[in-house]
């Protein structure tokens, strides 16, 4: 009772003075940690519940899982796997459905479709588990196949409805959104929980801000609500709209938070917006008494960067308070690759490659583009190699397009779409009427055909075909690499 009310010590204590502990004393412990948010602690427990040899049941063995998903604790959660499976505890959904969690959070989508499927009664919280790794797995169109199929078998809730909401917005998939906001209504979803602020972020995301604006004032609003519209204009390069937005924020009475200064420093920075943005970040900490993170730090290095003021740029890297990531020498970097200094955007790729961070690859593909750029071909090269030592692999890029509400998919290099022959052959006409191969064979005596293939071979040229074929229906594209 009392770890379901957040009070830790009482909980604690009244655990301590348990001199029998059964099943139920120890997983009571475990799932209030985990589902209030102390996963470490929950492991800790049941660590000290197996040197107890009390055996774990469904519960406990779910909520350990959960817990491992959280922290990313692969190598445990498979172990709880086999040992659900040895003991006959993967019957019960509640585990399986922690297990989908768990590979999904890990990057193996595979091993969480696996679970799934193997579900003979699935429920409500296993679709929307699949759902949602699959999204999460940037498996979009899959996961919008899947919303199809459990709606024949099963009413949605909530957190399925925003799962969904999030790819549809993720691929620019309006028509598909639009379809799942008249379900909601239907159903009287429409106004629960997160569901107004996921249909919100939907119709940003999909550049359709007037619609935006008719959820918006439709809505009761908190800060998530604003900071969404805020993204929009941000996103948009509307610095001038996005300061109006935060002054009516101002006037409310909503606190602006330290999400609404990032896409606030993000509008002025893509809008050529130095002073003001400069001016935004003092009030940030001065007024609110917000202290930046690393995400404003790259914000404000951007909004220099993309000014031209390199130096002062990489000033304020030097005078930062906490160590800069490689989103901050990644906005330097990109900034000398526009304005071609060599010298410092060189200082930049040194600081990126020196840092062994997971979510590396961004950074080294703009590496490779800004040794490119300039001529060095021997450092792309070096780079390739350094990626594959490293284990950094590319995903194919991939590009969504929606035509009639039917969306089409299109990976770098696909090859499998019906309508194949009759892309190739139109886009080889444009490519022939622009003098294509002329630039190709160009590329190659420079660098390798596969790196030529890649320049000519992007997934958006695979939608051109599609697009022109549908000159006159709606047509929303979207592009992973740039998401």
């Amino acid at each position: 009772m009392y770890s379901r009310f957040g009070a830790w010590e009482e909980a604690e204590r009244v655990f301590g003075t348990v001199r029998s502990k059964d099943v139920i004393s120890w997983t009571s412990m475990i799932s209030g940690y985990e589902k209030n948010g102390l996963p470490e602690k929950a492991i800790e427990v049941y660590k000290n519940m197996k040197m107890e040899n009390v055996e774990p049941d469904e519960i406990t063995i779910a909520s350990v899982i959960s817990a491992c998903a959280s922290l990313g604790i692969l190598d445990m959660g498979v172990e709880l796997h086999k040992f659900a499976k040895r003991t006959g505890l993967l019957s019960y959904v509640i585990v399986t459905n922690a297990l989908i969690d768990l590979y999904s959070k890990c990057k193996l989508i595979d091993k969480a479709l696996e679970v799934f499927q193997r579900i003979p009664d699935k429920n409500v919280i296993s679709w929307s588990s699949i759902i949602l790794g699959l999204h999460i797995n940037n498996r979009s169109v899959q996961a919008i196949y899947f919303f199809r199929k459990m709606k024949v078998r099963l009413i949605p809730n909530t957190i399925t409805l925003i799962s969904v909401l999030s790819v549809c917005g993720k691929i620019g998939a309006l028509m598909k959104g639009k379809e799942i906001h008249a379900y909601a209504l239907r159903t009287g979803l429409g106004f629960d929980g997160f569901v107004p602020n996921a249909l919100l972020d939907m119709y940003v995301k999909c550049g359709k801000m007037k619609t935006a604006w008719k959820q918006f004032n439709s809505i009761e609003k908190d800060i998530a609500s604003w900071n969404t519209m805020l993204t929009g204009y941000a996103q948009r390069g509307n610095g001038p709209g996005a300061i109006d937005l935060f002054n009516k924020i101002v006037r409310s009475d909503v606190k602006p938070d330290p999400v609404t200064f990032i896409s606030l420093l993000c509008a002025c920075g893509r809008s050529g917006m130095v002073e003001n943005g400069l001016e935004y970040f003092r009030i940030m900490t001065e007024n609110y008494y917000i202290v930046p993170n690393l995400k404003h730090y790259a914000c404000v290095v951007d909004l220099l960067g993309r000014s031209g003021k390199l130096e002062e740029a990489h000033a304020f890297i030097i005078s930062m308070p906490i160590q800069p990531d490689q989103a901050i020498w990644g906005a330097l970097l990109n900034a000398c690759r526009i304005y071609r200094n060599v010298e410092l955007g060189e200082l930049a790729a040194r600081n990126i490659i020196n840092m062994n961070e997971s979510e590396s690859l961004r950074y080294h593909t703009l590496l490779c583009n800004f040794y490119a750029d300039i001529g060095k071909w021997d450092e792309v090269a070096r780079l390739k190699i350094l990626m594959t030592e490293k284990g950094v692999t590319v995903d194919p890029g991939c590009s969504w397009v929606e035509v009639k509400g039917k969306i089409h998919a299109f990976l770098t290099g696909d090859q499998t779409h019906p309508q194949q022959r009759e892309i190739n052959a139109v886009l080889d006409g444009f490519f022939a009427k622009m003098g294509f191969d002329e630039f190709k064979n160009d590329l190659v005596d420079k660098i390798d055909a596969s790196k030529a293939d890649i320049l000519c071979g992007h997934s958006e040229r695979l939608l051109w075909q599609i697009e022109l074929e549908a000159a006159y229906t709606f047509i929303s594209v979207s592009d992973y690499l740039s998401i």
